[in-house]
């Protein structure tokens, strides 16, 4: 199997996210969303905060009650660019994006502060902690560059212990294994935010609900018309 993180450009006229997040939040650059989060606290996030801050509550408030523009437009990109990546015309995926931001001297993806090894939230999908099957493939979207510390950091290959940044501009996207190469991020040094959406998506025929298992996340099960859509064209 390739482990290769592959990566790919998209025609932000066509699909402007990063746009409609930036007026979501009213700012110019997403670069600077930090400066409207207050009282943070110094300490790297952990794995029950990690989506906690004021930003995060603004983009899924609106996500899951009425923002037909995002997730049409979401639809849209995984119809005309993922499905072209396979070839398919079916596929499987995750019905709703997740929202990450890095702020500045701080992770996107915490880990469990007791444990030094993983305070960083280095992990995989697949771990007993996130439960996600080994079929899903990741794609991340990000929304402002992605330059050294403020990026993510994937292994080469699974328990290879070799790890890359994932280098990109705003109109490029990648995708990689996340169910079994480790990633995470380092603490942000770079004075700026990174902001970005991820999702999952598993080809048709490598989906089987007899292999189900639970998010034990958002304790929705890995199923079309729960965790994940079925989109056909």
């Amino acid at each position: 199997m390739n482990y290769d993180v592959k990566y790919y450009k998209y025609n932000t006229k066509q699909f402007s996210f990063e746009k409609i997040v930036a007026e979501l939040f009213k700012v110019n650059k997403l670069s600077n969303v930090h400066k409207l989060v207050s009282n943070v606290s110094e300490e790297l996030f952990s794995n029950s905060n990690d989506d906690s801050t004021k930003l995060h509550s603004i983009f899924y408030n609106k996500l899951n009650n009425n923002w037909p523009e995002f997730i049409e437009m979401y639809r849209e990109f995984i119809k005309d660019i993922v499905m072209d990546i396979y070839d398919v015309d079916t596929i499987v995926y995750q019905s709703k994006p997740t929202f990450r931001v890095q702020l500045p001297n701080n992770i996107a993806v915490g880990g469990n502060q007791n444990d030094l090894v993983g305070k960083y939230g280095w992990h995989k999908d697949s771990d007993s902690e996130y439960n996600h099957p080994l079929t899903e493939k990741n794609f991340i979207v990000p929304l402002t560059n992605s330059r050294d510390t403020a990026s993510v950091y994937i292994e080469t290959y699974p328990r290879s212990n070799k790890f890359k940044p994932a280098k990109m501009n705003v109109g490029e996207f990648f995708n990689f294994c996340g169910a079994e190469c480790i990633h995470g991020n380092k603490p942000n040094q770079t004075g700026k935010s990174r902001v970005s959406f991820d999702f999952r998506v598993i080809l048709k025929k490598d989906y089987d609900e007899l292999l189900v298992k639970q998010s034990k996340l958002t304790n929705k099960k890995f199923i079309i018309g729960e965790y994940y859509s079925l989109l056909e064209r």
